[in-house]
């Protein structure tokens, strides 16, 4: 699909390489992404942004970036904390992205202390083993594994893939949503609370782990999540972590639940938005590659 001239305030390469998503790459002038069970493929052809995907799916960009957002007042409303006002003008293109919450949830399992080319290596050894083949512009792509994939295979085949313990979280993620004890229906529709509560019965998903699914495919705009980068920006910027002794420089369980409560307090309905400008920022601001 064909987009007007190409926007000034959306950039969907910053987006896709912002710590949200680990499945895209870059072949020529075009970004290619596994999106679930399509690849989905962005370029900028004279100034004017061209979505295509495969199998074809009508207007996907429009959801999977967020399109429908009034992203104008929403930052409105974030720009009232006078750093994220200077981050928004910073980073106009930037994006939150809703992810297929399947994918969002087994990538997240996967990001337990690691890194992200770490995640992007394990993601692309299971969409290779479990997923789909689908050919787009004569390459050859994986799509990600569905739920019954991952139900159906063991532990130790997924250890194969490079996941180490994480293959336990994995199983246990696809084993609550194959039996419906962690039902994505529900979730979308309940509010940040509860769906939170349910996420954290599931073995693996931590409060960090589940406010990045909240905020990326759950449509939880409030979510906080807070790692060593957000924990790093509270603490300089704002002062929040002042007195407080972290151990490995991480937030212990109850920090992190007071923090947060408190960041979601300050920054308001469109907390998310915030912190993905913030998290941003500090990796960009301490040169980190994504």
């Amino acid at each position: 699909m064909r987009q007007p001239p190409l926007l000034t305030r959306f950039d969907p390469e910053t987006s896709v390489n912002s710590g949200q998503v680990f499945l895209w790459e870059k072949s020529g002038q075009a970004w290619y992404g596994i999106h679930a069970d399509k690849v989905v493929k962005f370029s900028n052809q004279d100034g004017v942004l061209v979505f295509e995907s495969f199998p074809e799916e009508k207007d996907v960009e429009r959801s999977m970036f967020r399109l429908d957002d009034d992203t104008d007042a929403i930052f409105a409303e974030i720009a009232r904390d006078p750093l994220v006002q200077k981050l928004v003008a910073s980073y106009p293109g930037l994006r939150l992205m809703r992810q297929d919450p399947v994918q969002c949830i087994i990538s997240f399992a996967c990001a337990s202390n690691t890194n992200i080319p770490m995640i992007r290596r394990m993601l692309g050894a299971l969409s290779r083993k479990y997923g789909q083949k689908v050919v787009a512009d004569g390459k050859e792509f994986h799509t990600f594994p569905s739920v019954q994939a991952l139900h159906k295979t063991s532990e130790s085949e997924l250890r194969a893939c490079g996941l180490g313990y994480r293959a336990k979280a994995i199983k246990a993620a696809a084993g609550a949503m194959a039996d419906g004890s962690l039902d994505l229906d529900y979730l979308k529709k309940a509010d940040y609370g509860e769906a939170r509560a349910e996420l954290l019965k599931v073995h693996g998903i931590g409060p960090k782990i589940a406010d990045c699914i909240l905020l990326f495919s759950l449509d939880k705009l409030d979510a906080f999540p807070i790692d060593v980068w957000i924990a790093r920006a509270l603490a300089s910027h704002y002062g929040w972590l002042a007195g407080k002794k972290m151990s490995e420089k991480k937030l212990t369980g109850r920090q992190y639940i007071e923090v947060s409560e408190a960041a979601r307090r300050y920054f308001g309905r469109y907390a998310g938005y915030a912190q993905q400008f913030l998290y941003y920022h500090m990796r960009q601001d301490a040169g980190r590659k994504w």
